[in-house]
């Protein structure tokens, strides 16, 4: 038989002809016409993307009749000799299999002998993280110091696993993945050269497939051609490697966007019943919403991934959701393809993943909620209002609110009505009268209680079990009879929003000395220290447990947001209610 597979027909035969390895085959080149060609070099990267073929160039632009020179003629002896792996001046070895430390000693004593049939004798050794430790430890010399016209280069996909020591003595080269742009052009050249006519959405598909790996795209062009000749419609070319197209996922989208688990479960089985596997399917759902969120960021980010119709369709389903969301699903997509991958009914695993996304309640941002309320309150249009990208309208009603969170907690699902009443601005408050203090304590103990309490409700309902105690220029005393009020009202937040109050009130600037007493005026501390009083503080109170503390901030913080007008109008909105967090 002498037909040649296209992988191995159209193998780079110069540094040119590299696809999309710009930075090493630059590099290479010019070491080669300036003379400054090292004696190892380490090639890593992923599998098919020129690695060996680069390091083939590299011996054969050494060993060149016309050169040293970074453009091999091909048509010599030598150049042709290594392009058929017939040349005594490249050995390539498997290190998978012949990495042992008998095997590095014979490949030293070899290289003592120098070239055979080349100007430079060119070691290629594959898969080189498989080399065993002694044996990577028996080469370090060799590599380091070669015999003149000796040249290592080192293959591996995992130059992780390689010791540093040989990384040391290496100039390193990282190969990098390439983009799908760049493997349905080399594609279309190979159906050129073959006298094939294939259209770019077909090779595009193929090139989506070999993820990354040239290698990978050729060998996949030359099945299909083997299986279907030279009609490559792209039904065809889906069918026979089992692709997914952006179409597969059309019409479970619109039964997403409906929120329909039913239709999506039909549009799922005639996608299936079509010949696409439920592993594939699963794998490519994952892209389909990465490509969505790339055209949701920015257009240009998935530009070449795709033709203009699936282009302009999928921009059309990106704008239904958020960036939230887009992320949330490609995430929730990525991790069930993978247990769809091993499990043993995957087709129920992607059934259940259909109906969970088309149930999937869309987010909106707590600043954009925020927003909108606001433009309300000031009367503008509802619309205005938003902090997140995507200022369309969820299809989803929000939830009630359950135990465990919080009605204004970030993450809240669902939108607000699209037509609700603008509630009537409220009435500002009339400013507190001014009082004279120097009629005594209690002259301004009843102001002072109500506008503590409009400033925090829990806080004036401590004050009302209280009583007014001695006033001084600089202290205004408080008499509280009970340990637990007193452990409220006594934190640095409470007692500066009563001294500021009171200064608000009286004119003067004083600090709120809060006085602990037993029941019916006996004192509870007779030991208070002079030191306390001059802070304005009482003696340290009866020890409270931390359950009773507890249980009075979350008693307190429920009665600071109740009376908030905000609060109100959401829970109004939302159908909701205040819950402990």
């Amino acid at each position: 038989m002498d037909y040649r597979v296209l992988a191995l027909k159209y193998r780079p035969g110069t540094f040119e002809e590299i696809v999309g390895q710009d930075a090493v085959t630059s590099v290479l080149a010019g070491a080669i016409e300036q003379g400054r060609v090292a004696q190892a070099y380490l090639f890593s990267g992923p599998r098919g993307c020129g690695k060996t073929s680069s390091a083939r160039i590299l011996a054969k632009a050494l060993n060149c009749e016309k050169g040293p020179t970074p453009t091999p003629c091909g048509e010599c002896d030598s150049c042709k000799a290594i392009s058929a792996g017939s040349s005594l001046a490249v050995i390539e070895i498997d290190a998978a299999s012949t990495g042992g430390v008998d095997d590095i000693r014979g490949i030293r004593e070899e290289a003592a002998l120098g070239s055979i049939g080349g100007r430079y004798k060119v070691y290629i050794l594959d898969e080189a993280h498989q080399i065993s430790g002694a044996g990577a430890n028996a080469l370090l010399k060799t590599l380091e110091e070669p015999p003149a016209g000796t040249v290592f280069v080192l293959a591996t996909t995992e130059a992780q696993k390689i010791i540093p020591t040989i990384h040391s003595r290496c100039q390193r080269f990282q190969f990098r993945l390439l983009s799908v742009t760049e493997i349905a052009g080399r594609l279309a050249e190979v159906c050129s050269r073959e006298g094939i006519e294939v259209g770019d959405e077909v090779l595009r598909a193929i090139a989506r497939r070999a993820d990354g790996s040239m290698r990978d795209g050729i060998t996949l062009l030359d099945q299909v051609l083997a299986s279907s000749g030279e009609d490559l419609s792209l039904e065809t070319v889906t069918g026979l490697l089992g692709l997914t197209r952006h179409d597969h996922y059309y019409a479970l989208s619109e039964a997403w966007a409906a929120g329909d688990g039913a239709a999506a479960l039909r549009a799922l089985d005639d996608v299936l019943t079509g010949g696409l596997g439920p592993r594939e399917f699963g794998l490519g759902l994952s892209r389909f919403f990465r490509d969505l969120l790339l055209l949701k960021l920015d257009p240009e980010l998935a530009a070449g991934e795709m033709g203009e119709e699936d282009r302009r369709r999928c921009q059309e389903l990106a704008g239904h959701w958020q960036v939230e969301d887009l992320l949330h699903l490609t995430r929730l997509a990525g991790e069930r393809s993978d247990q769809i991958r091993y499990a043993s009914q995957p087709r129920i695993l992607l059934e259940t993943l259909v109906v969970e996304i088309a149930r999937f309640e869309k987010r909106v941002l707590l600043s954009e909620l925020l927003g909108r309320l606001g433009a309300l309150e000031k009367g503008a249009p509802a619309g205005g209002g938003g902090g997140g990208d995507g200022a369309e309208t969820p299809r989803n009603p929000a939830p009630k609110s359950r135990p465990g969170s919080s009605s204004s907690s970030e993450g809240r699902r669902g939108a607000a009505p699209a037509a609700t009443p603008t509630p009537a601005p409220a009435a500002a408050p009339a400013p507190a009268p001014r009082l004279d203090a120097s009629a005594g304590p209690d002259a301004v103990w009843g102001e002072f209680v109500r506008q503590v309490g409009r400033s925090m409700k829990s806080l004036g309902s401590f004050l009302e079990h209280a009583r007014p105690g001695s006033l001084t220029e600089k202290h205004y005393g408080i008499v509280v009879e009970n340990p637990f009020h007193l452990a409220m009202l006594d934190t640095p937040e409470h007692l500066q929003m009563m001294g500021e109050t009171l200064s608000t009130l009286t004119g003067v600037k004083r600090q709120v000395m809060l006085e602990l007493v037993a029941t019916g005026g006996a004192p509870a501390a007779a030991e208070a220290s002079a030191e306390a009083s001059v802070q304005g503080r009482a003696p340290a109170p009866e020890r409270i447990t931390s359950a009773r503390a507890k249980d009075a901030q979350r008693q307190q913080a429920l009665a600071d947001h109740a009376d908030s007008p905000l609060v109100q109008d959401l829970l109004k909105r939302f159908d909701g209610e205040l819950l402990e967090d």
